[in-house]
């Protein structure tokens, strides 16, 4: 009985690490090199040895060409590769600055030519290396680029826009989530293709990190700890299939067998801006996002380490716009004509409504108000005519709301509508990740 159970156990365990691990499947962060090897007359090659060497690590890894000449080298991490080729009877060949990037299925086919160990022939691949095994359509941007752009917020999402058919965020409603990444640069909403703004997956090395409200990027890396991303627009792989719009994968960097690394300090201050056009004054700005990003080898040729660290510390000045207030004349009841009509010269109501507010109406006036009297028409003097005789509210009448007046600033532009700015309310941002 003990036994039964302990196989019962151990197949609901297996069924259980089977599904979870079907759950948290990750995108490739990797990329593939393969081609076929001939000789000179473009006959295939049979069990010609391969080897890729990453430049930066000295990774490494090997194959032999199969009977159709064909090889295929896969999970290679992102870098600058030299790839060697060696057959018997055939001289060495070596391929240096072979640039692989994440998600790449890179076509590179060998030629060797007949010689000794002693005759090698070395190429420099080209600049321009074609994908050619994939239908995916998309673009890298390394880290060189990202770098080279005065991001306003550091984050790489702001550079999405600049690919072929993207368009930033146009909806006025989108509502972000994303506790860990900051508040400062885009959320990443923007629709491609004529999707969506919410149907693009954001990924860092493989791991779905959108959030789940917007769909937006939930977590934006440091950006001097950014590899390179990719964005794909068309034509996904079966790994990307509950997307229509894009897919965004960026990488984190890694160390290398040499220490490399930076410290950054990125400062916005409003003493360095101009005065929006519609404030009194210029909102109140601090931003300073620093930090640091650096990594080397633990043990050379075998582990490596990378670490980083930005800290974001903002204060800004939310500006009101230009906002509606009572005048000074108002403040004190006196109202004109044009408060009591519509846009199309009507009266705001059609007058006291029942006979009870008539007899407040009334009492608090000290005269006589009927159900269905005007509060106020054109040319109306006396309280027979209508409610506030030349437009003004008694004080007795008017005490409760004069109660509030305190608490409502003054004007501070001139004229009777949207007379007042103000940008003194201050909204502070503390991000470390």
């Amino acid at each position: 009985m003990e036994i039964r159970g302990g196989r019962l156990t151990s197949a609901l365990l297996l069924v259980f690490v089977t599904l979870l691990g079907s759950n948290l499947a990750h995108a490739d962060v990797t990329g593939s090199i393969l081609g076929v090897v001939r000789d000179r007359s473009q006959a295939v090659l049979t069990g010609a040895h391969v080897v890729v060497t990453n430049a930066q690590t000295n990774y490494s890894q090997e194959t032999t060409s199969a009977a159709d000449g064909s090889y295929r080298i896969l999970a290679l991490p992102v870098g600058n590769y030299k790839l060697t080729a060696t057959a018997p009877g055939f001289g060495p060949f070596t391929a240096t600055d072979i640039v692989l990037k994440v998600n790449d299925q890179l076509h590179f086919d060998i030629t060797l030519q007949v010689g000794s160990v002693q005759q090698e022939v070395s190429v420099e691949a080209d600049a321009v290396q074609v994908e050619s095994e994939t239908t995916q359509l998309g673009d890298v941007v390394d880290s060189k680029k990202m770098l080279a752009l005065p991001l306003n917020g550091r984050s790489y999402l702001d550079l999405l826009g600049l690919q072929a058919g993207v368009v930033p965020v146009t909806s006025g409603s989108i509502q972000q989530d994303r506790p860990v990444s900051g508040y400062i640069g885009s959320p990443g909403n923007l629709s491609v293709n004529g999707q969506r703004e919410t149907s693009n997956a954001f990924l860092v090395n493989g791991g779905d990190v959108s959030e789940g409200r917007n769909l937006g990027a939930g977590l934006v890396p440091n950006l001097d700890s950014v590899e390179e991303f990719r964005l794909i627009t068309n034509s996904f792989d079966a790994e990307y299939g509950k997307f229509s719009g894009s897919v965004m994968n960026a990488i984190t960097k890694s160390g290398t067998n040499h220490i490399h690394g930076d410290v950054f300090e990125f400062l916005r201050n409003d003493k360095f801006d101009g005065t929006n056009y519609f404030d009194q004054s210029k909102a109140e700005l601090r931003r300073n996002q620093f930090g640091f990003a650096i990594g080397g080898p633990l043990w050379k040729n075998r582990i490596f380490w990378f670490t980083d660290y930005q800290g974001t510390r903002q204060v800004t000045g939310a500006s009101t716009g230009q906002v509606q207030l009572p005048t000074l004349d108002q403040r004190s009841g006196v109202f004109s004509a044009s408060d009591f009509l519509d846009g199309d010269g009507n009266p705001l109501t059609p007058g006291v409504q029942g006979n009870n507010w008539a007899q407040v109406l009334s009492n608090r006036l000290g005269y006589t108000v009927t159900n269905g009297e005007p509060y106020y028409v054109q040319g109306c003097t006396n309280n027979s005519q209508c409610v506030f005789p030349n437009a003004i509210v008694p004080t007795p009448f008017a005490a409760p709301a004069v109660g509030i007046l305190p608490y409502i600033p003054l004007p501070n532009i001139p004229g009777t509508v949207d007379q007042f700015s103000d940008n003194s309310q201050k909204n502070r941002v503390r991000d470390d990740k």
